[in-house]
């Protein structure tokens, strides 16, 4: 390439977007591509990582369910809820925290610097597929990636597409999308949005201290775009753009006087990137990123208060291609800044930057995948990070693969834990060092394309230097170990399509020996679709939990029983491009608690109509 055409390249890609670009949509479920376990487009299949894929179809059969249930849905993830849609809650992988996974959208950071995870706000709609890495993988992705990664794609396809749909349901839930993708020789693009408003139960009851059993009502709106350009040597420029507000209402404690107060918390999720990619050598594609996130939340009631964080992450990533496979080398900094807040901070940002490199190869059945990462504290607030990860698979013959995979990953002390407000219960501490843990995994997979998929793994994750509430600060005390086993099938036999999804885990505080908070030990799915001629589809699945303790202590009145719920649905496909589908969450209104003094969701009915024109 010529220089001057390097620096042009440059120059547009400084202006910013996400090394992780959604694949195309696969003709077969059977063999999709993933991005996210190697930071490389890659085969499902030649990936060692345990990675989930859920697709469009996956999200369409799914009617009422949030993003989070939908997530729950699989092996090694459960959902800790506080009330119905829009309330926030803790979604775990193979028994991590939410503060302990990192959520992209599109390559853009969700997890707040504050510490929060605010995934209810990420409407299914908004979507196109999700991946999710699961284990420790800060080899890749740096901070926060010690559960794994899961990934959000927005809408937009590789092909002409129009789609629009709306339902109504229980509660007087109303909802609608509608989006296009628009493809020529060198230029696609695609725009979609959408609307949901829903007058839900309250979110809480009779052991909740702040309990008001006036209905909590949520209210959604979002709209996502995206435009790719291929210039004049085949170079690429991608932007990619969304923003989602929520607007929940939720039972606020008595103010001062001793009023009961109807909260209402308004959350907004803006997320930009633009990236340009060339291939600069036979075998050598570079791509520069600029990601921006800002997150602007207010509550509204007995006590008010705004946060608005933004992050702005560049980077800049070189894939080769070697002999049997590919290597991968970059370079990114993160800055995360506390834009406005109605509390103070002792200090309102601070950057973090790494580098990192990894080697994935194919020979003769045998798959190696390796990394290594250094990020650097810029403000040496808690100190530098080194985290590495090594996995092997070979393929046996008859059966399947068999592979190990040994990571490392690490979480930054938030800017509460390090620099937030000072008072009598509460002083942060700046000599907080970061989260760590070290996982190790075997597993077993079926033979690609076999008539039943499945994969067994066990798993051990150690978590150290765990930031613990000891009065009034917070400390480096605690470790955990989460030991477990998982397993995924997926067939079709008697003519109707099988999946199921099985935890069976022990995530327990290593030196008390007590279960983790809100961590059920035994969960599952079982589903089953049939398709009735070319028009008719009936399913159903029951997703199953064991008990947990809402306290660190298992104190006996924190104990909250294991559940069942039935889900089901049915699809009528009127012609090629319309559908009409009328689904059931929590069939049988099963009444439980994921924690004490919040409703979980009851029954929930949703009849859909969609439209579909390619």
């Amino acid at each position: 390439m010529q220089p001057s055409k390097l620096a042009g390249l440059f120059g547009l890609a400084a202006l910013g977007a996400q090394a992780q670009v959604p694949p195309p949509a696969q003709p077969t479920m059977l063999d999709p591509i993933v991005v996210t376990a190697t930071r490389s487009l890659k085969p499902e299949v030649q990936t060692v990582r345990d990675t989930i894929v859920i697709t469009r179809t996956d999200l369409d059969a799914a009617g009422n369910l949030s993003l989070a249930e939908v997530l729950q849905r699989n092996a090694g993830i459960e959902f800790r809820g506080t009330g119905g849609p829009g309330q926030p809650g803790g979604l775990f992988i193979r028994g991590s925290t939410s503060g302990q996974t990192l959520v992209l959208i599109d390559g853009i950071r969700v997890n707040n610097p504050l510490g929060t995870t605010s995934i209810e706000n990420i409407p299914l709609e908004m979507i196109e597929r999700i991946e999710v890495v699961k284990g420790p993988v800060s080899s890749l992705y740096g901070a926060d990636a010690i559960g794994g990664v899961v990934q959000v794609f927005t809408r937009g396809k590789k092909v002409p597409h129009f789609f629009a749909n709306a339902g109504y349901g229980e509660d007087n839930d109303w909802r609608a999308s509608a989006g296009v993708t628009g493809v020529d020789k060198t230029t696609s693009f695609s725009v979609s949005t959408g609307y949901r408003k829903v007058d839900a139960p309250s979110a809480t009851n009779s052991r909740n201290f702040c309990h008001d059993p006036d209905r909590d009502p949520y209210e959604n709106a979002f709209f996502n775009a995206k435009v790719t350009q291929q210039l004049w040597n085949g170079e690429m420029l991608s932007f990619n753009g969304f923003v989602s507000q929520g607007k929940t209402h939720f039972d606020g404690c008595a103010d001062n006087d001793g009023n009961l107060h109807d909260d209402l918390n308004k959350q907004t999720l803006y997320g930009a990137s633009v990236s340009a990619a060339s291939l600069f050598a036979t075998g050598w594609t570079s791509r520069l990123t600029y990601n921006f996130g800002l997150d602007d939340t207010q509550v509204t009631g007995a006590f008010p208060s705004t946060f608005k964080t933004q992050q702005d992450q560049l980077s800049w990533v070189n894939e080769f291609t070697i002999p049997g496979g590919s290597m991968l080398a970059g370079a990114e900094g993160l800055r995360q800044t506390i834009v406005q807040s109605s509390s103070t901070f002792a200090k309102d940002h601070r950057e973090v930057a790494g580098v990192f490199a990894s080697i994935n190869q194919l020979w003769y059945g045998q798959r190696t995948e390796a990394s290594i990462r250094r990020d650097y504290d810029l403000d040496e607030s808690f100190g530098d990070s080194t985290t590495g990860s090594l996995s092997y698979g070979v393929d046996w013959p008859w059966v399947g693969a068999l592979s190990a995979t040994y990571g490392e990953g690490f979480r930054m002390p938030t800017f509460f834990d390090l620099y937030g407000p000072t008072s009598d219960f509460y002083v942060p501490n700046a000599n907080l060092r970061p989260e760590r843990s070290h996982s190790t995994e075997i597993s077993l997979r079926s033979a690609p394309k076999s008539a039943w998929t499945w994969r067994i793994t066990a798993f051990d994750n150690r978590i150290e230097d765990l930031i613990t509430y000891v009065f009034p600060t917070v400390e480096n005390v605690k470790k955990a170990r989460i030991r477990g086993a998982e397993a995924n099938v997926q067939a079709t036999w008697l003519g109707i399509d099988w999946r199921g999804a099985l935890t069976v885990q022990r995530p327990e505080d290593d030196e008390t020996g007590k279960r983790l908070q809100g961590r059920a030990e035994q969960f599952g799915t079982l589903s089953a679709s049939k398709r009735f001629g070319s028009a008719w589809t009936v399913g159903a699945s029951v997703f199953a939990s064991g008990d947990r303790f809402d306290s660190v202590t298992e104190a006996p009145d924190t104990r909250l029983p294991g559940y069942a719920i039935l889900d089901a649905r049915v699809r009528y496909q009127v012609d090629r491009r319309w559908a009409v589908e009328l689904s059931a969450t929590n069939l049988t209104d099963r009444k439980y608690e994921s924690a004490v003094g919040y409703n979980a969701p009851g029954r929930g009915v949703l009849l859909t109509v969609r439209f579909d024109a390619f």
